[in-house]
């Protein structure tokens, strides 16, 4: 791919408004939902409903704008008949993609409707080339990058992969891996219906906690992370090989998306025709007043852990404004550092207690004792406020201030909606043909295919003083005012010596106008071949099954148990207790290459079987571990992602599928079988009693794996907490995870252990722990014969 294309802008449609903002203001495509049920990871959208969709499709269309639905949530098994309705209708309206997380979903789309594009979404967690590279087995065309990569990663990505590769470059950014945050679901009782990997995350990461373990006793957002702005690094991003630039924002409202799509809409366009590189202070300015948390460019220049959680931010902060000079009673002296008008929006930001920070609307400015109307930077003036609307003990001289609207520009954006002048035209490449005595005749074809053919009522005549030429031409017909047409290629065969009367010339530029509008109109939606279909549900889950022998024969339960700490190898006593008390296997995920090593060796002294544990996370240039790890020559490897999955299934070297892979649904499983060299699966957490019950009833029980002790995580993250909070900055960190425990306090009292794996990537762990189902004694007799603990600090007991 050319460093020189041009990025497809892709914007989010969180609503018939916000997808009306993203067409007129320069969308490339747009992504949306379909209304009911949890498959799209922002339920609380305002989605399209169904019976839309087909009307939607054809606007969209007619408008050359692409049109892709998520359906980027899990789904249970009992749920795939909805998810086969729904892939037949999107099949048959004819969307351009579908966005999938689910590998059952993609499975079926794949099988059910073979000429519909698949995009991985950034919920699949996809990482590593190796990770593309099985993903393309089931028909992805598409992956949307995690947040979590750099543009260098980005561009390692590109060389080693032919899959178009679609990254975030606007909106909120989350800090944990996508599809890998269990904190909503976890920190909710364990309800799906506030699990982030079915589209209800309740966002604990923008709650306060407190670390436990350091000086620090003051609850702060320390898992809130700034929003994303990439708009200086697009040319970077695009010569790394960045296909499409995606707008986070469904849950945003029309105005953010008019905004930001007509910014970065006017950035690619630039780009594209070379200019020098441009200066986006006020664009920037413009986006932080319609909604930010403050911008950083998340991961892309690398980690910067306290530039990406500064642990003093939750919600919108606007734009710097100046510094807290004097506190008077409803009132404040500000030194400006930019421009204030009556009416703005402030923000007394109080950094140490961001709950306590104070905002309100100025009533009136006063510039040397004079009031005015807008005051500007440089100036120190007095900003006041309605009575009571700020409590002046809580705004102290130093303070920042920030602007966090602008009514002005908000007015100016609303109007830009209410107008039916569109933002984003279609070029008309007009076709002119004029000779003295013959009708002039004019063929205009619109960027939509749209071509009409007409001509003047009267022949030509003769010219005395002004014959028609080009420019003329192109003055007269390019007239095209607030419509949604504008004139591109002007091609004009005219004899020289004719002439046309103004007025004729504007009575046919109107009629091109309204051809052209009424054959849009009309355009057929779906004259087209009938959509092919594949095998149904049905026949898909039998032909699975089928190919399948179950083993039937009574066998006792086997378990295995998983350790993080290096001296429960090492020390000899434990392994020596597991074994006596029947277990067969020994999971290590450990943080040294020597603690491995020592692992191996303790494991097969004693002659059970090694499990080396592969993190749950491959970035590019990460397989040098895991070549380590498949040098140890393990009985098997717990593998967390398809990336591992793939490497070591290419070594021969079974795997043990774990929850990361959020299988959930018989067809998941199935297609997760044929990807790998897999001996079992660990279901996801998604996956409660009830709905592991109906999976027990629909594929081998035997090769299932359960937890039945040990922490769920609540987030895996790039970000470091040690890094961000207990490393002066510019300090290298010495791997202080290493030898400092963590732990963090939530608003309940709860308290959550902090690790860091081999790669330093972080994981938060619930502070309640698993215990064994209910059923499981139903479970056994049912055929599940494999069960997991995962051992935490100060041992456990499982019998």
């Amino acid at each position: 791919m050319s460093s020189q294309h041009k990025p497809e802008l892709l914007a989010p449609a969180g609503s018939e408004e916000s997808m009306h903002a993203a067409v007129e203001n320069g969308a490339d495509a747009v992504y949306f939902g379909i209304a009911g049920g949890n498959f799209n990871a922002r339920a609380r959208a305002k989605n399209i409903l169904l019976d839309k969709l087909a009307d939607t499709i054809a606007m969209l269309h007619r408008r050359k704008v692409k049109a892709y639905v998520t359906l980027n949530t899990l789904a249970f098994a009992d749920e795939l008949p909805q998810i086969e309705t729904l892939l037949r209708e999107f099949a048959s309206c004819r969307v351009d993609a579908i966005l999938v997380q689910d590998l059952g979903i993609a499975a079926l789309a794949h099988r059910l409707c073979p000429g519909l594009t698949l995009h991985a979404s950034t919920q699949m967690s996809l990482t590593s080339a190796e990770a593309f590279s099985l993903a393309s087995r089931y028909g992805i065309r598409r992956v949307v990058l995690p947040r979590e990569l750099s543009i260098r990663q980005i561009q390692i990505l590109r060389q080693n992969t032919d899959l178009e590769l679609e990254a975030f470059v606007h909106g909120a950014l989350c800090i944990s891996f996508s599809g890998q945050c269990y904190a909503s679901l976890n920190l909710g009782g364990h309800s799906t219906a506030r699990s982030a990997n079915r589209g209800s995350c309740a966002q604990p990461c923008r709650m306060s906690y407190t670390l436990c373990d350091t000086e620090s006793s003051q609850p702060r957002p320390i898992f809130s992370p700034t929003d994303l702005a990439a708009l200086p690094l697009l040319r970077q991003m695009r010569d790394a090989g960045v296909f499409a630039f995606k707008i986070e924002g469904r849950l945003k409202p029309p105005e953010y998306v008019a905004e930001t799509t007509r910014i970065y809409r006017s950035a690619i366009d630039a780009m594209i025709v070379e200019t020098p590189p441009q200066d986006h202070t006020q664009d920037l300015e413009r986006l932080s007043l319609t909604f930010s948390r403050g911008f950083s460019t998340g991961w892309l220049e690398g980690t910067d852990a306290r530039r990406l959680v500064p642990g003093n931010i939750v919600a919108h902060r606007g734009t710097p404004l100046g510094t807290v000079v004097e506190v008077r009673r409803d009132a404040a002296v500000v030194s400006l550092m930019a421009p204030v008008k009556r009416g703005d929006g402030v923000l007394f930001e109080n950094e140490n207690e961001p709950d306590r920070s104070q905002g309100g609307r100025v009533y009136e400015i006063f510039h040397r004792r004079a009031s005015v109307k807008e005051a500007q930077a440089g100036n120190k003036v007095l900003l006041t406020f309605a009575n009571g609307s700020i409590d002046a003990e809580c705004v102290a001289a130093g303070q920042s201030v920030r602007k966090t609207d602008d009514p002005r520009m908000e007015r100016e954006i609303r109007r830009s909606l209410q107008s039916k002048r569109p933002q984003e035209k279609m070029l008309l490449h007009i076709n002119v043909h004029g000779v003295t005595g013959e009708p002039l005749r004019i063929t205009a074809e619109a960027g939509n295919g749209v071509k009409i053919e007409l001509q003047s009522d009267a022949p030509l005549e003769e010219a005395k003083k002004h014959p028609l030429t080009a420019e003329t031409l192109r003055e007269q017909l390019g007239r095209l005012g607030e419509t949604e047409f504008e004139l591109g290629e002007l091609d004009a065969a005219v004899d020289g010596k004719a002439m046309v009367p103004l007025s004729v010339l504007g009575r046919l530029r109107r009629q091109i106008v309204e051809l052209l509008q009424n054959q849009t109109a009309s355009l057929p939606k779906q004259e087209l071949k009938p959509v092919q279909f594949g095998p149904p549900l049905k026949e898909l889950r039998e032909s699975f099954q089928n190919s399948y022998s179950p083993d039937t024969s009574p066998a006792n339960p086997v378990y295995h148990v998983l350790f993080r700490e290096a001296e429960c190898f090492s020390d000899g006593v434990t392994l020596s207790r597991y074994l006596e008390e029947g277990y067969r296997s020994f999971y290590a995920e450990l943080r040294g290459y020597k603690e491995f090593e020592q692992a191996a060796q303790s494991v097969r002294l004693v002659g059970a079987e090694f499990v080396a544990v592969a993190p749950r996370i491959l970035k590019p240039g990460e397989t040098k571990f895991l070549k380590f790890l498949a040098g140890l020559t393990p009985d098997a490897a717990l593998v967390r992602n398809l990336g591992a999955l793939r490497f070591f299934s290419e070594r021969n070297i079974p795997c043990i599928a774990d929850f990361s892979f959020n299988i959930v649904n018989d067809l998941a499983f199935w297609q997760l079988e044929e990807l790998g060299n897999i001996l079992r699966i660990t279901p996801g957490p998604d996956m409660d009693e009830e709905r592991m019950s109906v999976l027990l009833n629909l594929v081998p029980a035997e090769r299932i794996e359960w937890i039945v002790q040990g922490r769920s995580p609540l987030f895996t993250m790039e970000h470091c907490l040690w890094k961000a909070n207990l490393v002066p900055p510019g300090k290298p960190c010495e791997t202080i995870c290493r030898s400092l425990p963590l732990r963090v306090r939530d608003r309940r009292g709860a308290v959550h252990p902090v690790r860091s794996d081999v790669h330093c990537r972080n994981i938060i762990e619930n502070a309640e722990t698993i215990s064994p189902p209910q059923c499981l004694s139903q479970w056994i007799s049912r055929g599940l014969r494999h069960l997991r603990i995962e051992h935490n600090s100060g041992g456990i007991d499982l019998r």
